[in-house]
């Protein structure tokens, strides 16, 4: 190796591997909710969405029946050798007709939709897989190098090496001892 390392705080690398450790552990949780949102926002389109929407278009067609029937009703009478011009029943019908269209154009909606946010979720979760590799792999061996620097530079420095679970370094006030200068 030509040179030397330039290694001033032992404890900014211990610290270094706190963080990384924070850091591993706060996305994964990031990734886990985000993972939890969006099968939660795909089960609402693809389950809940259209039941609530044939619900709704059941429900129309019972409305579209009874306003039928109401205006075939008020066409059957008489009043006084006039027939009525049934006005508010023929409102009532195109009104229940057009909430049983918006009900029906509804469904296809969230289907679309449906498709559309599973194909976003799958993209994302493509783009993101490199992500959790790096925190299933690489920051684990990251930390494991960064342990093996720790515990070789202590025992350069001839420094007691801290047992595994303690607080972390961050926590520890700064030490003074600095390896020894090389000739």
């Amino acid at each position: 190796m030509s040179g030397s390392a330039q290694v001033h705080s032992i404890d900014a690398i211990s610290a270094f591997g706190s963080a990384l450790r924070i850091f591993e552990d706060q996305a994964t949780r990031a990734l886990i909710a985000i993972d939890e949102q969006a099968q939660g926002a795909l089960q609402w389109l693809e389950h809940d969405a259209p039941a609530y929407w044939k619900e709704q278009v059941r429900r129309c067609y019972d409305d579209v029946a009874r306003a039928r029937s109401a205006l075939e009703t008020c066409r059957m009478r008489t009043v006084a050798d006039h027939r009525p011009s049934c006005i508010e029943e023929t409102e009532a019908l195109r009104a229940a007709q057009r909430k049983l269209r918006e009900a029906e154009d509804k469904i296809e909606v969230v289907r679309r939709w449906a498709q559309k946010v599973r194909e976003e979720i799958d993209e994302y979760r493509g783009r993101v897989m490199r992500f959790q590799q790096c925190l299933d792999q690489d920051v684990p061996q990251t930390l494991a190098l960064l342990n093996r620097t720790v515990a070789a530079l202590d025992a350069y420095a001839d420094r007691p090496q801290k047992v595994s679970g303690g607080p972390p370094a961050a926590a520890l006030p700064p030490r003074t001892n600095h390896p020894p200068e090389t000739p």
